[in-house]
């Protein structure tokens, strides 16, 4: 194969309507067409200006802006004669009030804010030939529906799903295409929203992946490079974004929360220990007697996450899962559903706040009522997760706080990882070590449950059976130098075909967080390589080569699919890889 196609890269920029940044730019009540890029002759501007006459009589609010400078060479040559013969033919057509040329080369987040303020992007191509088209590109990639001539990109790059084609140099062709869009405003956008999900494989984070796994086909040096990731700084914008004065919504449409969904407490459980983290890390590094805005912010919000656990904590002990968009506990659903893995992870949650020595004693105290609260009733835990959950809380609690009842604690964290023993004795074999006969999901928490209680205890079992069941794991789920989790359309039974999809965020970071807890325990350099290698899962070394966190939002999609990602951005797949990231940082 002697030619490779990589697609023309686009900036990664949360889907928004154009409402917003009309207003930003003063055309808050226009219906806005535009096209941008160097002006020449070959951009053939004068055939849509010919085709707005009709267009403005059933749109009289339409604006049509064209941005961009005139073409240097252009410039040269003939100076100004392009554009003063369009501004010409804008007179001649008594469109002045409805076409608006900006000769200026803006900056790039200018050029964004044009792009989607923008209605409909019309590319004007006169070259059949054109094989990339920049502003085609960018326009698609805004998340706005595109009419184009037929060049070479272009026919390759739109579909009617995304955009319209009309014929060259045919202004009839271009108003009729106008006019079928400027009156169905629901098409528009769904032909916007389409354009958008269909180049998440055009950002430039995956055009950089595309063009290191060429390169490295012919450079070791090249590959060995493309395996270190520059780790994102960590960025909490999404979680604030997601978060409300009541809890973490559960889900958004793209990068916008969907309060319909409502509340899990499951979310606020992972949302919670995410701050704690950070928060204490933050803690380390400031000065005690400075304020740090980000200190501040994030005690709220860990108020919130403490404050929602309260809320959910049932008469009989148990934590509900569900809450409606109202804030009232669904019932209905909780009493469908096992909550015992929302228990577990909500007791870590707990503990983990306790913990937390940097906060404020008022936070750890509240956190520590609610979870002796809990341990009060008599319901103990089988699932293996909500098990390791637990272990884990129980081993953060014991390690970092003093003020507790340490012995009984202590005695919780032999009894839990005994449980765990005994269901890996009872289910294991040399083909098949784990304590299920079957894989499904966050399933590294379990062997790193273990490997904490042998920190805790010296047991030396704990150890053992932590480290046979985590490599188990590893080879299982690292395949060729990349991880690939346990796809959740059907799980892995042990006399069964493994599934590969769909994968989830929720399962990278367990793994991630398992390998840190290995390698700082065993000092093994191959746990911390495979701890890299599983985080990078989100930065695009996975089964569809492309990048699952999303830089501009600070938020992560919600899985790998076959053949896509989802790119919703809730609060599972969030938090996880926060978590995630902390433990690289923490390592």
């Amino acid at each position: 194969k002697k030619v490779s196609v990589i697609l023309h890269g686009i900036h990664s920029i949360p889907y928004s309507p154009s409402a917003k940044f009309k207003s930003v730019l003063g055309f808050s009540k226009k219906t806005i067409l535009l096209t941008f890029g160097l002006l020449s002759r070959g951009k053939g501007i004068e055939y849509v200006l010919e085709s707005l006459p009709p267009v403005v009589k059933a749109c009289p609010n339409l604006m049509y802006i064209v941005l961009g400078v005139t073409h240097p060479n252009v410039l040269k040559e003939e100076g100004e004669s392009y554009r003063n013969s369009l501004i010409q033919k804008v007179r001649e057509l008594k469109l002045s009030s409805h076409v608006s040329f900006y000769n200026e080369y803006v900056t790039l987040d200018k050029l964004l804010q044009f792009l989607r303020a923008a209605d409909i992007y019309i590319s004007t191509s006169l070259d059949p030939n054109q094989a990339v088209s920049g502003t085609l590109s960018y326009a698609l990639g805004s998340g706005r529906p595109v009419i184009s001539t037929p060049f070479a990109q272009a026919t390759e790059i739109i579909t009617p799903q995304s955009g319209l084609l009309v014929n060259f140099k045919d202004p009839a062709s271009y108003a009729e295409s106008l006019l079928n869009l400027l009156k169905d405003p629901l098409r528009r956008e769904q032909l916007g929203k389409n354009a958008y999900f269909r180049t998440r494989n055009m950002t430039w984070d995956n055009v950089a992946l595309e063009y290191s796994k060429l390169f490295s086909k012919y450079s070791s040096d090249i590959a060995e490079v493309s395996k270190n990731k520059k780790i994102p700084r960590i960025n909490l914008n999404h979680l604030f974004r997601l978060t409300d004065d009541f809890g973490i919504i559960q889900f958004s449409q793209l990068s916008l929360p969907d309060i319909s969904s409502g509340y899990t407490v499951d979310d606020n459980a992972r949302a919670l220990i995410a701050a704690c983290y950070y928060y204490d890390g933050l803690s380390k590094v400031s000065k005690p007697s400075s304020p740090d805005k980000r200190k501040s912010e994030l005690l709220k919000r860990i108020e919130i996450y403490l404050h929602f656990i309260g809320f959910v904590l049932g008469e009989d002990g148990l934590f509900y899962n569900y809450v409606k968009p109202d804030r009232t506990i669904d019932l209905e659903l909780n009493q469908k559903e096992n909550l015992e893995d929302a228990n577990g992870r909500t007791l870590w949650a707990l503990a983990a706040t306790a913990a937390t020595n940097s906060l404020p004693e008022s936070i750890k105290q509240k956190a520590l009522s609610i979870l002796k609260k809990r341990m009060e009733y008599s319901q103990a835990l089988e699932s293996p997760r909500a098990t390791a959950f637990y272990i884990k809380g129980l081993c953060l609690l014991l390690k970092n706080t003093k003020e507790i009842c340490r012995e009984d604690f202590q005695q919780q964290v032999i009894r839990y990882c005994d449980r765990l023993v005994s269901l890996y004795r009872g289910v294991s074999s040399k083909e098949w070590e784990w304590f299920e006969t079957y894989l499904t999901y966050s399933n590294a928490v379990v062997p790193e449950a273990l490997l904490l209680g042998h920190q805790q205890t010296g047991n030396n079992d704990f150890l053992e059976i932590g480290i046979k069941a985590l490599d188990f794991l590893i080879g299982q789920t690292f395949l060729k130098g990349i991880y690939a989790p346990i796809g959740q359309d059907g799980w892995h039974h042990k006399t069964g075909e493994r599934r590969y999809f769909d994968q989830q965020p929720e399962d990278a970071s367990a793994m991630a967080c398992a390998l840190r807890t290995a390698y700082s325990i065993t000092g093994k350099q191959t746990y911390r390589k495979l701890m890299y290698e599983a985080f990078n899962w989100f930065l695009g070394d996975n089964s569809l080569k492309q990048v699952v966190y999303d830089r501009a939002t600070g938020g992560c999609y919600d899985g790998l699919g076959e053949g896509q990602i989802n790119l919703n951005q809730g609060a599972e797949s969030t938090t996880s890889y926060l978590l995630a990231r902390l433990a690289i940082q923490r390592s």
